[in-house]
């Protein structure tokens, strides 16, 4: 049984209202209006019944829907019910005011299934009571430029955040002062760049002995395109000792040098966005867009890595043919960095012992999940890729919690 309860006071609900039209429209349904319009204890009582679903979603480990996505029904000679999305649930709801206050306890007896944009597929890794950080893997990060600092931060702290045990975030020594400020959590490390700003083969000996002790490296974030950092990547992607996400950047230089993807000795996930799809494959943005699903197939299939296809409903297809298209529709994930942060976040779930397709459904599940908590409470404009960072133990808790209740009814 799953409940909640809240209590708010009429007069303050009213007032808010009143003083502020928007607030109606940006937390009540048209109808809900039409039944509250005067009535400031409709308000509160109304206001009251959200709050607590919102309470009950929570304590089922599930994202809690927008108030707005609440909608609350008169019954017809019963008591009132209540819609979640446009779908009408079980949950058995009872309102009262008095003594200035409305009061709404929310109750269901029987909850189905968890109400979240949940793959049949998704997989997380164990988190054992006696896990340590060794437990929890290794990931490195190989990113950053100058001018290009915010990336490599991004990236690292989006796998800390995703579950990592360690995580290492490789950059150039010309901008590693700046790095290492931003970096409490993470540990930094600067590699030679022979005074260029940008990864120089200089540097190679050094990441080659970072990561021989990784679970999964990241390379790519903010690494610009300058001729030592081409040599660097096509030598990492070469010989990287555990398996790796090839984001941004590494991307672009793998396109544009016709790098096979096949020459890799371990695991990879790509993670493109539109246009770096169409460099990798040789077209127009455009035709990727028309046929998202299809291309990401084949080109998983041909190429031989799984590939992250990012926009709205994310493509993911592995090389044996899996397939799965994210349902989340997530603007507010339509910011500068976030893609830095998943590229972490996948990677977090390859150094914990998923295998490439099922941390590429993890990573996205746990971003997109985060993303829409984001957008929950600040809105879908103006969020920063900072706040999916610090969304994600919350986003990938819920769905742990999630699956956990699935299996205990199994």
């Amino acid at each position: 049984m799953l409940v909640g309860v809240d209590v708010t006071s009429i007069a303050r609900v009213g007032a808010v209202v009143e003083r502020t039209p928007r607030f109606a429209t940006r937390v009540y349904t048209e109808q809900e209006r039409r039944v509250c319009a005067g009535k400031p204890q409709r308000w509160a009582s109304r206001w009251a019944a959200k709050e607590a679903v919102r309470k009950l979603y929570s304590s089922g480990g599930m994202p809690m829907p927008a108030y707005r996505d609440i909608e609350v029904m008169r019954g017809r000679g019963g008591p009132p019910r209540v819609a979640v999305r446009g779908e009408v649930t079980p949950i058995a709801l009872s309102l009262t005011h008095d003594a200035g206050v409305a009061i709404a306890v929310a109750v269901d007896a029987a909850p189905q299934a968890p109400r979240l944009l949940m793959p049949a597929s998704l997989r997380l890794a164990e988190r054992p009571e006696d896990g340590h950080k060794g437990t929890f893997g290794r990931v490195v990060v190989i990113a950053g430029a100058r001018g290009y600092t915010g990336a490599p931060r991004l990236a690292a702290y989006g796998a800390a955040r995703a579950g990592a045990g360690l995580v290492t975030v490789c950059v150039p020594e010309s901008i590693y002062p700046i790095v290492a400020a931003a970096c409490l959590e993470v540990m930094p490390a600067a590699v030679d760049d022979a005074g260029s700003g940008a990864l120089h083969p200089a540097g190679l000996n050094a990441l080659r002995e970072r990561m021989r002790t990784a679970d999964a490296v990241v390379i790519g974030p903010g690494l610009g395109r300058a001729p030592e950092t081409e040599r660097v990547v096509i030598d990492v992607l070469q010989n990287v000792p555990c398996p790796a996400v090839v984001d941004a950047d590494a991307l672009n230089i793998a396109a544009a040098t016709g790098f096979d993807w096949r020459r890799t000795p371990q695991p990879v996930v790509v993670t493109p966005h539109p246009a770096e799809m169409a460099r990798l494959a040789g077209i127009e943005t455009a035709v990727v867009q028309q046929d998202r699903r299809g291309l990401a197939v084949a080109y998983a299939r041909e190429r031989g890595v799984t590939i992250v296809l990012k926009g709205s409903e994310t493509v993911i297809a592995s090389p044996r043919g899996d397939v799965h298209v994210d349902a989340h529709r997530v603007v507010a994930l339509a910011s500068g960095g976030t893609g830095d942060v998943l590229a972490g976040v996948i990677a977090a779930m390859l150094a914990q012992g998923l295998e490439a397709f099922e941390a590429a459904v993890a990573g996205v599940t746990v971003h997109a999940e985060a993303g829409a908590m984001v957008q929950e409470q600040r809105g879908r404009a103006g969020a920063l890729a900072s706040d999916v960072i610090e969304a994600l133990p919350a986003a990938q808790e819920r769905l742990r919690r999630a699956l956990e209740w699935l299996s205990g009814r199994r």
